[in-house]
């Protein structure tokens, strides 16, 4: 199961790319606030069906990948109490 993070709906590259530049910290109105949920949705569909799951995460999606993916890390936790 492979998935990836990348330029915001309804959002161009080439926006998107100017507005999170230099991708060093998260920029407001980048990442929809249910991108989070929806991909622990897909990751715990993954997990339930035994399937090996990559994430690829774009800074595009929310203009700080590392981030992104922190995000996702505590939510993870939070939902199968680790």
């Amino acid at each position: 199961m492979r998935f990836r993070l990348m330029t915001p709906l309804r959002m161009s590259y080439e926006y998107s790319y100017a507005k999170a530049f230099p991708f060093d910290k998260m920029v407001d109105g980048m990442m929809n606030a249910e991108m989070i949920d929806d991909t622990i949705e897909i990751i715990m569909e993954g997990i339930r069906g035994r399937k090996r799951i990559n994430l690829i995460i774009n800074d595009r999606a929310g203009s700080n990948a590392p981030m992104i993916a922190q995000q996702i890390a505590k939510r993870l936790q939070e939902v199968i109490n680790i």
